[in-house]
């Protein structure tokens, strides 16, 4: 009887020298006595009445409730919107970007006055050589140009391509860069094997910068290696004036290169590439293999077309590295390795892509596709198969059409990136007429027309995009902390103090309490 009163007594006084068996509660009511979160005093109060703590414990448990959703809400919005794209805090100089690389294709991809692919594809002809050849050029006309052929082709292909296309000299009359006249244009432009054949190409990163080891590609190599540039860093401040890839020095004409076109019109082949002819060009990033017949611009022939390039630039601030490449929804050079190309960014990827499900739906690649091994490449017996390949890519973004699992390609943007937008016009150019003025011979040039195109920068500062951190850590725990504290009054202290009570506490009270027995059990 004398220790129940000394334990009622040090209750009332709110002391617990020591616990008696199963007295949980009085542990309990010790900690709702002094906590700091608001309204848990009230649940331990002796001599209240019940409906008073029930009370209490509903209002306490509804402000959990819209704490927990308003938490929720908060880390739904960390996780899904984590990333800003906003202006850049300056603008970027003209001469901090490489110039756009320019590759220019021709019409023709079979010269009439070589092989005749019209008259070969109407004839009866049973020649094989003939029919192979003919079957070869199909590879390279528009979809709808279909001849039987075998299903899968070698190096002569190729090299007969090569024979029949236009060369340099009949397709690069003339051209100029930074205000100065090339004497020999073929030691800046470099001829290359695109999805449109034979093309020649203006500032792209050499084959052996642009594509690995060991990856057979038809693309010839020009020398021209990648001197002070980087395409996640740009140019270092080391970098020298005259640098490869080329930049241009200020804007408007005379910072760009100016470009001679010419065709025989003997040449020309209307079966093949339908009634539209002259040139194809596109302006495209250096560090990326041009996709032709994706997007391009038009160079008819006795124009002269005008492309004002507007670069759009993206770069990405070092702090988004932390969040998943999904989050921010692009990658850092070493985030996505390519099997291909040395460089990631999203038109190689998808080029990478669609090389990998061509071989996967036709056993097979097309000419200017990259491959490694013995990969064959697709012959015209093939090209209906190519043509449905591509097709179901495009469509299993949208929808799964077969089994392929298009998230292997998952080709989000390069974090740090290059758009090259153009504005063009176009005007008449009297070709012939300039010739004759200079004196030369008209004569010589008689079955020949010719465009002209000049290619430069519109402004010397663009104004750059860049992604930042919209939500960050910082800002999630200070979203949660203000909602802790308006619905609960709870800090992070509040926390402790809880884990405190449910152990070293807890813990102090039974070891005083065992103690306290073996004394009394003594006296």
């Amino acid at each position: 009887m004398k220790i129940k009163g000394k334990e009622r007594a040090l209750e009332k006084k709110g002391h617990l020298d020591y616990i008696p068996p199963g007295s949980v509660k009085l542990h309990f009511q010790e900690y709702c006595r002094i906590s700091t979160i608001h309204g848990v005093r009230y649940f331990g109060e002796d001599n209240r009445p019940l409906l008073e703590r029930i009370s209490w414990v509903f209002f306490f448990l509804v402000c959990m409730v819209c704490n927990a959703y308003l938490i929720q809400q908060a880390w739904q919005k960390w996780t899904d919107s984590p990333v800003i794209v906003a202006f850049a805090e300056t603008t970027t100089p003209v001469w901090n970007i490489p110039f756009p690389a320019v590759t220019i294709c021709s019409e023709v991809k079979s010269r009439s006055t070589v092989f005749n692919f019209s008259e070969a594809l109407l004839s009866n002809e049973t020649d094989e050589l003939i029919n192979k050849q003919k079957g070869d050029v199909s590879l390279l006309c528009d979809d709808h140009v279909l001849c039987d052929g075998e299903e899968y082709t070698d190096e002569s292909t190729i090299d007969f391509l090569m024979e029949v296309a236009p060369p340099f000299l009949d397709t690069i009359f003339l051209c100029k860069w930074n205000n100065t006249i090339s004497e020999n244009c073929s030691d800046i432009f470099t001829r290359i094997f695109t999805d449109e054949g034979i093309c020649y190409s203006f500032n792209m990163l050499d084959k052996q910068d642009l594509f690995r080891d060991n990856v057979i590609t038809y693309s010839e190599s020009d020398n021209l290696r990648v001197q002070g540039w980087s395409q996640d860093e740009g140019y270092t401040p080391e970098a020298q004036l005259k640098t490869y890839p080329n930049r241009a020095l200020y804007s408007g004409t005379a910072g760009g290169v100016f470009i001679v076109l010419k065709a025989n019109r003997n040449d020309a082949d209307y079966y093949c590439k339908g009634p539209v002819q002259g040139f194809k060009m596109l302006l495209h990033n250096p560090a990326e293999f041009p996709m032709i017949s994706e997007r391009y611009l038009r160079v008819p022939l006795g124009q002269e077309v005008i492309a004002v390039v507007q670069p759009s630039i993206m770069t990405t601030s070092k702090n988004l590295r932390s969040y998943s490449p999904q989050q921010r929804r692009c990658y850092f050079p070493s985030e996505r390795y390519l099997t291909f190309f040395k460089i990631y960014n999203q038109p190689n990827c998808e080029l990478e892509c669609l090389t990998n499900y061509t071989l996967s739906q036709c056993g097979c690649v097309a000419l200017h596709m990259p491959r490694k091994g013995d990969t064959k490449n697709c012959g015209p017996g093939k090209k209906q198969c190519m043509i449905k390949a591509a097709h179901n890519l495009r469509l299993s973004r949208i929808v799964s059409t077969d089994k392929y699992d298009i998230t292997e390609c998952d080709c989000l943007p390069a974090c740090t990136s290059t758009v090259y937008n153009a504005e063009s016009s176009q005007a008449d150019y009297e070709f012939l007429s300039v010739v004759s003025v200079y004196g030369d011979n008209v004569t010589e040039y008689a079955e020949y027309e010719a465009s002209r195109t000049s290619i430069f920068f519109k402004d010397v500062q663009f104004t750059t995009s860049r992604r930042n951190e919209l939500y960050g850590i910082v800002d999630f725990l200070a979203n949660c902390g203000g909602l802790l504290g308006l619905f609960c009054g709870v800090s992070i202290l509040s926390f402790v103090e809880l884990l405190y009570y449910a152990t070293l506490r807890l813990w102090g009270n039974l070891r005083a309490f065992k103690k306290a027995k073996k004394k009394n059990e003594e006296v």
